[in-house]
């Protein structure tokens, strides 16, 4: 029996049974892109990659992970204890959604994750950071152990909850941000000082993370003032939706390459930074544009 035409996701390309000759050739093709790219990675003396959130500077020599720059001991702590928040936000949103096994298991969870970062807060954090996390945390607990007793969530519940406690949030976000900031500036500054200052010009830095962490982001604003703001968009690169260092390594490879391309292909360097189709977008737009996440 004849079970019909196999359903794929829509994007997916269909695997006919006949080759396609074309589909053949292109793939001959990007295989020796490919191989480009990754030789002119292996060929490029410096550069180096940060994950965002995690103040961490990987050096990367020859296409090869050499040597890390270590965060400041302080910030995957607080940043661990800190993602109480986010947590809280995603067990309110299932039981919000449903009341079943799931969601009441979710919020016993939440309950004993939050007992336990209470506990933990004035021996892993300093105190000036201790007092308002301990504030924050002790809100969100109070929040889950109604919910935890069956308590239904309502819709206000958790904005409320972070509302009474949103002074000392800020006082806290500050606090990282800035003790973020020196961490990581400091740990460029020594990546460039102990490189050679031909390979220091040259040398391209990514940062690695989702595409709503783009904006105003704290990796490149610590590069920038050892880089310089001219770095920017061109060895300083916001490398969206590159969730490793490894992910990091393609997407750095295949910025370089592009780059070389552009300039063979078009006597421009960056024209391969933009879509292809660009001049057509452009035209059609009425001017180049860049699609940011959120309005001025």
């Amino acid at each position: 029996m004849d079970a019909g035409p196999v359903e794929t996701c829509p994007g997916t390309p269909r695997e006919d049974a006949v080759p396609d000759p074309v589909a053949n050739l292109n793939m001959t093709f990007r295989s020796l892109y490919g191989a480009n790219r990754d030789q002119l990675l292996a060929e490029t003396p410096l550069a180096a990659l940060t994950l965002i959130g995690t103040g961490e500077i990987w050096r990367v020599e020859y296409g090869q992970v050499t040597k890390s720059y270590p965060p400041a001991e302080l910030l995957p702590k607080i940043k661990g204890l800190m993602h109480a928040v986010l947590g809280a936000h995603g067990a309110w949103g299932l039981l919000l959604r449903n009341r079943d096994d799931a969601s009441s298991k979710a919020a016993m969870q939440l309950n004993a994750a939050l007992g336990e970062a209470i506990e933990r807060v004035s021996a892993e954090l300093p105190a000036e950071l201790a007092a308002p996390a301990h504030a924050v945390l002790t809100e969100l607990k109070t929040l889950s152990d109604a919910w935890r007793s069956g308590q239904e969530a309502t819709a206000d519940q958790f904005p409320a909850a972070l509302k009474r406690v949103n002074p000392q949030l800020e006082e806290i976000i500050r606090a990282v941000g800035q003790a973020c900031f020196d961490s990581l500036a400091g740990g460029f500054q020594a990546l460039k000082d102990e490189s050679d200052p031909d390979h220091w010009r040259q040398c391209f830095v990514g940062v690695c993370g989702p595409g709503q962490g783009r904006r105003d982001n704290i990796e490149i604003a610590a590069a920038m003032t050892i880089m310089g703001r001219d770095a920017v968009g061109v060895r300083l690169l916001y490398l969206e939706n590159a969730l490793s260092i490894p992910d990091g390594l393609r997407f750095l490879a295949a910025a370089i390459v592009e780059k070389d391309l552009g300039r063979a292909v078009f006597g421009d360097p960056y024209r391969m930074w933009r879509d292809l189709l660009a001049e057509t977008a452009a035209e059609h737009a009425g001017g180049s544009f860049f699609p940011q996440l959120g309005p001025e």
